[in-house]
């Protein structure tokens, strides 16, 4: 059985194009929230450019700079200043225009101390921030801190230095402080954002643990609230850690069931733990359900294919707030996966009507820019075709698309021209009109490059799409992305040598690529060769993307080419109820076959098709085992 191309990265609505603002994500706490506290916007956005330059990010020292000023000699002149702090702080920021930031900081730092004057603090720290100085950093920020203890800033500059520097172990009580000192009604936002702001950290569970630290007096009476839990939990769900995660979630729902972050986190963990789901049914249960939560498990189950289910949920949500057209352009998508082209256009009809209204405005004659199609006008266009073409309407999806794109110069949108052009016998036509879109940048090449092989593997046109990809690969030799497609396509060849050392190639240069590791052990499991070692690479995949329903379905076919077929049904039907994906049902429908569960098979092999009718996997299983559903 030939290897899946695209072997779990496939997109979860099977190649169609949903935007990024599409996809199942989790909000921000509200931005007027955040704005109030200078330090939990420098959390959330990331470090400040001061505490990123400890790092060795070159390109922040101008910010840094710039962000400095208002602390300047100038500024400190506002303070009491004698004659001896006037030297001082002359000398030191001649030293900082000469570069020696160190000396400098040391003079302000003597200052500081000698006046006990917190810009002079603020000072010392900034210059050794500016001359990449940690630890001297580190040392001022903490004398301002032990001095000034109630001051926001000078926890704020020593959080972020303990971050950039990676030391985890003394964040705890800094940001515990900054809990403290930050007004009672916004404390709740600022422990909800302390999961994104440790992302820095590479040791996921320390980061867990260092909140949970921090956050102590808020997790026990008489302070005791449901966003210190929340926090928590998500920190050990982003440690891979389920259990943890789910411990302080029902601690955080028995405080707040109606919490809209307790849905949004257990929609995360779904994953990880097999109670999560219950819990975000739960909570959309009640009258209070926030529709924020709706939304996002409605995404999440068209994430997983769970199409019939999502349906009436994005169906709520769209009613709720039928103004919203990235609601409906969601909806519409999932329709579509269920092949209910009159509900897709329903959806659809108001954001159409808004676009053609927008389309007839006169232009404006002072505006001489090319106009540009505003986003979610593109997409409705785009699924608009996508809907006749599921009609088998071809020319009406063209004149959809050129409605998304007038100017023909968007790949994503001619890349489904040229498709419609090649499925109706016109490849080279098709190929002309990807090479002849604009490249503006490096990645479009790549990314024309990968739409002309995707043609040519549509037509199974395997030597050609090798050609195209191996062009692509000489030019940007650097590329794993590349290189991998390059590898499925050699498998497609049975060139199996070449496929594994381009594999061996991705892992070298992407050690992290799951995809990579899961699929050499795939072939070697399929092709019943080297099984230990196909057992290591699926192992190690899983350990990249614990509980991926593709690489669960390769571990069951290497039990299954092992002759473990209760391993393999368990592991089968486990991938399948994760991801009903035609391919994992014609490894399923295998395994039941050769087992005498004839009717289980042929069920199953009935449900893919009807999904997936064209799928090639599918029909090569029934092929062999001379089926005729």
């Amino acid at each position: 059985m030939p290897i899946r191309p695209c072997h779990s990265g496939r997109s979860p609505l099977n190649g169609r194009t949903v935007p990024k603002a599409q996809t199942p994500q989790r909000a921000e706490p509200p931005r007027e929230v955040v704005a109030k506290h200078r330090w939990t916007t420098l959390w959330i956005a990331g470090l400040s450019a001061g505490a990123i330059s400890l790092l060795g990010a070159g390109t922040a020292r101008a910010a840094t700079e710039a962000g400095t000023a208002a602390t300047s000699a100038a500024s400190l002149q506002r303070s009491v200043m004698d004659e001896t702090l006037f030297k001082q702080s002359l000398a030191a920021e001649m030293l900082a225009t000469k570069g020696d930031f160190r000396s400098a900081s040391q003079i302000y730092l003597e200052a500081a101390r000698r006046l006990e004057n917190p810009q002079l603090y603020q000072r010392a720290t900034e210059m050794a921030i500016r001359g990449g100085q940690g630890e001297m950093a580190y040392a001022a920020a903490k004398a301002w801190r032990n001095n000034f203890p109630q001051s926001r800033e000078a926890n704020e500059f020593a959080a972020q230095i303990l971050l950039a520097m990676g030391r985890s172990v003394e964040l705890a009580p800094t940001l515990r402080s900054l809990i403290q000192l930050t007004p009672l009604p916004s404390q709740p936002q600022v422990m909800l954002g302390l999961p994104r702001s440790l992302t820095r950290l590479a040791d996921k569970a320390q980061a867990a643990k260092v909140i949970d630290d921090a956050t102590q007096p808020w997790r026990q009476a008489p302070l005791e609230t449901p966003e210190a839990w929340l926090a928590g939990a998500e920190a050990w769900m982003l440690a891979k850690d389920g259990e943890r995660a789910m411990l302080a979630l029902q601690r955080a729902e028995a405080l707040k069931p109606e919490h809209q972050h307790l849905g949004l986190v257990a929609i995360d963990l779904m994953g990880l733990h097999p109670e999560a789901e219950a819990m975000v049914q739960r909570q959309l249960a009640r009258a209070d359900a926030p529709m924020l939560v709706r939304m996002a498990y409605g995404r999440k189950l068209a994430a997983t294919q769970r199409f019939d289910e999502a349906a009436p949920l994005l169906q709520q949500v769209v009613d709720a707030q039928p103004d919203n057209w990235s609601h409906r352009i969601t909806l519409a998508a999932v329709q579509l996966e269920l092949k209910r082209t009159a509900a897709a256009e329903a959806a659809l009809k108001p954001l159409i009507k808004a676009a053609e209204a927008a389309a007839a405005q006169p232009a404006d004659p002072q505006n001489t820019a090319t106009p540009n199609t505003p986003t979610e006008f593109e997409q409705g266009y785009l699924l608009m075709a996508q809907i006749a073409e599921q009609r088998q309407q071809p020319n009406e999806a063209v004149t959809w698309l050129a409605k998304a794109d007038p100017q023909q110069a968007k790949l994503n949108i001619q890349g489904q021209r040229a498709r419609l052009l090649a499925r109706q016998g016109q490849l080279d036509k098709a190929r002309a009109v990807i090479k002849a879109l604009p490249e503006t940048e490096p990645r479009d090449a790549v990314a024309k490059a990968q739409a002309e092989a995707q043609l040519l593997r549509d037509a199974k046109q395997w030597r050609e799409a090798y050609l195209v990809m191996q062009v692509a690969v000489q030019r940007f030799p650097e590329d794993s992305d590349l290189l991998y497609d390059l590898a499925m396509l050699a498998e497609r060849m049975q060139r199996y040598d070449d496929m594994e050392q381009q594999l061996r190639d991705v892992i070298r240069m992407a050690p992290d690529n799951a995809n990579a590791y899961n699929a050499l052990g795939y072939s070697l499991a399929d092709r019943g060769t080297r099984l230990p070692e196909a057992r290591e690479l699926i192992q190690k995949a899983l350990s990249l993307k614990p509980g991926d329903p593709f690489i669960t379905d390769s571990l069951a076919w290497l039990e299954y080419r092992a002759g473990n077929l209760s391993e393999a049904t368990r592991l089968l039907k486990e991938a399948y109820a994760s991801r009903p994906d035609p391919e994992i049902a014609a490894h399923l429908g295998e395994v039941l076959w050769v087992q005498g569960q004839k009717d289980a098979a042929l069920q199953t092999w009935r449900d893919a098709q009807q999904a997936e009718p064209d799928n090639d996997a599918l029909k090569d299983t029934l092929r062999r085992f001379k089926v005729k559903l």
